[in-house]
This record gives C-alpha cells, structure tokens and sequence, in this order.
C-alpha cells in the first residue's frame, strides 16, 4: 500500500469481500494495520444456499470486526439474459455499478479488491492470446480501486491464512 500509494490510514476504504481466501486475508490485513474500512458484498444467487452462507459469514466477520457491513443481492442470471452477457460478464458489471454507489453515497475513497498475483498473470495470459500484449494485466490501482495483495501469490495467501487462523470459504 505504502510502495504503490495506494491509500492513507485516514481514507475510507471500502473492502470487497466475497468469503473466499483472497478476500478473507485482505480484510484481515487492513484491519490489522488499522486502517477505516467498511466491507462489501455481493450476493449473486448463483450458488443456492452457498450464495446465501456466504454472505452470512462475511456479515457474521464483519460485525466481529465491529466494520459497516454493506450487502446486495442481484438476479445475476436475468441481468445476464436481458443484457446478452456472460454470467462473468454481468456480475462484473453489476458489482462495480454497485461498488461505485457505494462509494459515493458512503463518502469512501478508494474500493479494495483481493486480485493477486495469480490473477494478474491469468488476465496477462488471456490477453496475450486476444493478441493485446500491450495489456499487461491487472493495474495495482485504476482511479478509485486499489488492488494490495497483486504481489502476492495464491500459495502465499494460504500460507498466511493458515498461520493466522483465517477462515475462508471456498
């Protein structure tokens, strides 16, 4: 966060916060670092009860937290078809439409993702077969979103949540 100028302690950060690993050791770094932060999530009803246990774990962390915990729930599925969209493709549009609602309506300044490296070269490697090399990947920080755990592999957040005792879901 420091090396990249992601962020200050004083700004309000808002976390995006699926449950899973990536997402599960993001949070516990900032809150650890003290940072003011409030969590996201979506809920995309893709999964069934799991959409649904999902959420209720990242609500049940965050209020352990004592963190604003801010929900949604979208009809993925239906946006998807009205809008001829991948699923990928409409739950994207619709968290970051959310997200950014969030942002301004809540005064946070910057929204935080959990990619990570494997992310990064995954994205790096479609792209270089669309044939956009010039697109490298991931940026650590697109104007209000920030992405602090890109320098981190995969392996490494699993090494980290083991040794912290970090739940997660898969």
């Amino acid at each position: 966060i420091h090396k990249h100028r992601l962020c200050s302690p004083q700004d309000r950060v808002l976390l995006a916060v699926s449950g899973g690993l990536d997402s599960m050791v993001m949070l516990d770094l900032f809150a650890k670092a003290g940072f003011n932060i409030g969590v996201a999530h979506c809920n995309f009803q893709l999964r069934g009860n799991d959409s649904d246990e999902d959420e209720r774990f990242v609500g049940e962390k965050a209020s352990a937290l004592n963190l604003a915990f801010r929900t949604t729930r979208f009809a993925t599925v239906d946006y998807a078809s009205q809008h001829s969209l991948s699923i990928q493709m409409a739950a994207r549009e619709l968290r970051y439409k959310w997200f950014d609602e969030l942002l301004n309506s809540e005064k946070y300044s910057y929204l935080a993702t959990a990619h990570h490296a494997n992310d990064a070269i995954e994205t790096s490697l479609l792209n270089w077969t669309k044939g956009n090399a010039f697109n490298s990947g991931i940026p650590v920080k697109n104007k209000r979103v920030i992405r602090p755990l890109l320098f981190a592999t995969r392996a490494e957040l699993e090494q980290y949540a083991s040794e912290h005792r970090i739940l997660w879901r898969e």
